[in-house]
C-alpha cells in the first residue's frame, strides 16, 4: 500500500516538473523517460511498470529502461532519451556520481531529472529527489 502511494506521489512530481495541466492533450504532454538499474532485482521491474502503468493512465508516453548494472549503459540509455525528446527523465542511478555529463545535456534542452531513490551527487541538474522515509521503513520492519 505505501509503495503504491510513493508511485503515486513520485509520478505527480514527475508530471508536476513538465508543467502538466488537466487541459492538455496526450499529445501534449510529451514523453517521461525512465532509467532503472537492474531486472535483477524484482523491486525495480516492480518499481518501473508501477510508474509506466500510473504515468500512461494520465496520458504521457513513457520510455522505461534497465541499464542491467552497467554505468555505460545507463548513460548511453539516458542520452537516447534526451535525444529522443524526453521532457522528464525519472532516474534510479547504478553510481550517482558519473551522470554529470549526461545530466548537464538534460538541462541544457530543458529537460527535468527526478532522481529517484538514489542520490545524484555530483550535480547541480537535478531538479526532485523522490525516496522512501528509510527511518519509517525501519519503524515498520521492527
Amino acid at each position: 500500500m505505501k509503495r503504491a502511494i510513493f508511485k503515486a506521489v513520485l509520478a505527480t512530481v514527475a508530471l508536476a516538473a513538465i508543467g502538466a495541466t488537466s487541459v492538455a492533450s496526450a499529445q501534449d504532454k510529451g514523453s517521461i523517460g525512465i532509467s532503472m538499474p537492474t531486472k535483477s532485482s524484482s523491486r525495480w521491474i516492480a518499481d518501473g511498470d508501477n510508474m509506466v502503468k500510473v504515468l500512461k493512465e494520465r496520458g504521457y508516453k513513457t520510455d522505461l529502461q534497465y541499464a542491467d548494472d552497467d554505468i555505460p549503459n545507463q548513460l548511453a540509455q539516458i542520452e537516447n532519451m534526451i535525444t529522443k525528446g524526453a521532457k522528464v527523465l525519472v532516474i534510479a542511478s547504478i553510481d550517482g556520481t558519473t551522470l554529470s555529463r549526461v545530466l548537464q545535456s538534460a538541462a541544457d534542452k530543458g529537460v527535468k531529472v527526478v532522481a529517484y531513490d538514489r542520490l545524484i551527487k555530483g550535480s547541480k541538474n537535478v531538479d526532485y529527489y523522490a525516496t522512501f522515509d528509510n527511518f519509517q521503513v525501519g519503524v515498520l520492519q521492527a
